[in-house]
């Protein structure tokens, strides 16, 4: 077998080591470069403003570096290798007319080195070397450097593609917020609200806990539009989400409905509670810096409690919630806006909410 096939051989086998995790993978990849030149440490190293950062290293234990270590690039061979632009091999550093003087042969003493740059998308992020305290005892060869090449293509292949799965997951993730979440006020959207409840309310129904539904319905939020403009409008709707966020605890869960319409769904809430949020609703409301613009809402509050009910349909039992909380909420309206009503005044078993609805 020729020594190119071996190294092929060789790269094959740790390419398809894959399910051992890329660190893995580069660890063999850089002990096969010391087997194949018979040098001493292999480094994979990122460049990055000036500095020269080490990813991985494999090297003698009495060799004082490791994965995190940080260089100033100006004290690297590196900056040679970069410079040229591709594979460089010194088999006598000390005698070389370019690195002979250089500070890091002064510090280090590292008598041989080949190394290659390291590029994503055309740009060079930093290098794969080979390096000893030994001069090398013989002429680097065209295979050398073709083994060189070899090595750096898969790194710079599955550097892509680990950034191209990155860039794909931060997409999607970005994706599902988007199908989350109300572009506007960044609050959850419908979809998203209904998504949320439908959990929580049957994980109530399974510990026989209580909770209530809040909607909240701007006053006259239709004047606003019209005589500031609809993006003034927008701005309203976003102080009012922040107004909302702020009113409720970190475990509670606040969306919007639609249009100037929002829910709020509290959890594990005594009824004598949700009194105190109401109306810090309305008191962060009163204080929104509008310029002029007086904002009020008016809010309905259905308050269940669970029994652990057998049949139950959370779905079903949302629908009925919503219904008696948009009863309230008209009810808030009679009475004269800027208030809430709690329906009935009082907390409702979930078995009692279809006779209700």
């Amino acid at each position: 077998m020729s020594e190119s096939e071996k190294v092929i051989r060789c790269l094959y086998q740790i390419t398809h080591d894959y399910d051992k995790g890329f660190d893995h993978q580069i660890a063999e990849l850089l002990q096969m470069g010391l087997e194949r030149f018979n040098l001493d440490i292999g480094i994979l190293s990122l460049i990055t403003e000036g500095r020269y950062i080490i990813q991985h290293v494999v090297c003698p234990n009495d060799v004082p570096l490791k994965a995190g270590d940080e260089f100033s690039y100006d004290l690297s061979y590196c900056w040679v290798t970069v410079d040229a632009g591709g594979p460089i091999a010194i088999e006598h550093v000390g005698e070389s007319d370019v690195l002979g003087q250089h500070p890091a042969y002064l510090e280090f003493g590292l008598e041989s080195y080949i190394g290659i740059p390291i590029k994503l998308a055309g740009e060079v992020v930093g290098t794969l070397n080979f390096t000893s305290p030994n001069p090398y005892p013989r002429e680097f060869r065209d295979i050398d450097i073709d083994s060189l090449k070899l090595m750096a293509t898969w790194i710079e292949v599955e550097l892509t593609r680990q950034q191209q799965r990155e860039e794909l997951e931060r997409l999607n993730r970005k994706l599902e917020s988007l199908v989350r979440t109300d572009p506007l006020t960044e609050l959850p959207n419908r979809r998203f609200l209904f998504e949320h409840i439908g959990q929580s309310l049957n994980m109530l129904n399974r510990r026989k806990s209580q909770g209530a539904l809040v909607l909240v319905d701007l006053d006259h939020f239709k004047r606003v539009n019209d005589t500031y403009g609809h993006q003034r409008g927008d701005l309203v709707l976003m102080e009012v989400a922040e107004v909302l966020r702020n009113a409720i605890r970190n475990y509670d869960f606040v969306g919007r409905y639609g249009g100037e319409e929002f829910m709020l769904w509290l959890q594990d809430i005594e009824l004598h509670k949700v009194d105190a949020v109401c109306e810090r609703i309305r008191q962060g409301l009163s204080k929104m810096p509008l310029d002029g613009i007086t904002v009020t809402a008016s809010m309905g509050v259905c308050h269940f409690h669970c029994e652990n009910t057998p049949s139950f349909s959370a779905e079903e039992t949302i629908d009925r919630i919503i219904y008696l909380a948009d009863t309230a909420m008209f009810d808030a309206k009679h009475a004269g806006r800027d208030c809430y009503v709690i329906y009935k005044n009082t907390s409702l078993a979930v078995s009692q909410l279809e006779a209700l609805a």
